[in-house]
């Protein structure tokens, strides 16, 4: 008998059409006999706290909402783990993407749509998935997605003026704003990968972000190949270019065709350090959302294999 489905939905995701396609989900799982119980979240923080609790049971999750709610709900499933400490074997999960971005679903070889997870739910498997750990100046999270520092943070400081946009052409408007205002922070970072030792670059930087997944603000594709199960994270830096630089590449940069372009730089990594180097802290984000503190250094490591993410079979897959 299939264990009971755990629905944690963000009804207010994507300007509410996460709760208008609920009646729609719980028909699906009716009528795939699957049992269900619903918990809706009712602030920042508490899919967090309803994944902390159903961690150790044998539901299985699924999450409605955007990529922020599917953040909560990992780095519920996660705490108190790391890299070097394993944590209780969790239940696995499914994802209906419901948000601005859905730059997670990117990540996904099942097709989208309530038919298609209720599917993976009853029939699926469950993929391994590599989150990112980061730990900086007193604090530690995981992601799911995405570190980042420079001009991504200051896009999430500007998208807010944005709102009647969504995904990719919002992230785009706030980019424009941003560019005609950033100044480029100077740091150090040192990354580690695969079979070769550490690499160090040092200068002014316009974005440098460490992705599980090829793509970010909602179809924005920094790592292309990017995949969620390779064991290793993707760095992407690229140097202080001017905005006539930005604009040139920016074609290729959406289509996922950009390689071996000056000033950007490209690599698989097990590990990264970042260090400012003006005495000042800056500013970073974790899979979209600005981080309240800022920081002097952001140190990150890849967790291989931390999630279980249930896909449909293999001839729906995408």
């Amino acid at each position: 008998m299939h264990p009971p489905v755990l629905v944690i939905a963000n009804r207010n995701a994507a300007g509410g059409r996460a709760g208008r396609i609920l009646p729609a989900l719980e028909e699906a799982l009716r009528s795939a006999g699957l049992e269900y119980s619903i918990e809706h979240t009712r602030a920042p923080g508490h899919a967090r706290e309803l994944a902390l609790r159903a961690r150790e049971g044998p539901s299985p999750i699924l999450v409605v909402g955007g990529d922020g709610t599917i953040h909560e709900v990992a780095t519920g499933l996660l705490a108190g783990t790391s890299p070097d400490r394993a944590g209780p074997t969790l239940p696995p999960l499914a994802v209906l993407s419901v948000g601005t971005g859905n730059d997670f679903s990117r990540m996904l070889r099942s097709p989208r749509g309530i038919p298609a997870v209720v599917r993976a739910i009853k029939e699926g498997t469950a993929r391994p998935f590599e989150v990112g750990f980061a730990r900086w100046d007193g604090g530690v999270s995981h992601f799911v997605n995405l570190a980042g520092i420079g001009i991504d943070a200051e896009v999430l400081k500007r998208r807010a003026a944005f709102t009647a946009l969504r995904g990719l052409p919002q992230y785009l408007a706030a980019l424009g704003s941003a560019l005609v205002r950033y100044r480029p922070v100077r740091v150090r970072t040192l990354s580690s990968g695969p079979g070769d030792g550490a690499v160090r670059v040092e200068g002014e930087v316009l974005l440098a972000a460490v992705t599980v997944g090829p793509s970010i603000g909602g179809g924005f594709f920094l790592s292309p190949r990017a995949r969620p199960d390779d064991g290793l994270l993707d760095f992407f830096l690229a140097e202080n270019l001017g905005i006539l630089h930005v604009v040139h590449y920016l074609p290729g940069i959406l289509r996922g065709t950009l390689d071996n372009a000056p000033g950007m730089h490209r690599r698989q990594i097990t590990q990264l350090e970042i260090l400012q180097m003006e005495g000042k802290p800056f500013a970073f984000e974790l899979d979209g959302e600005l981080m309240p503190q800022e920081t002097s250094t952001l140190d990150v490591q890849v967790q291989p294999g931390a999630l279980r993410i249930l896909e449909s079979p293999a001839g729906d897959r995408v």
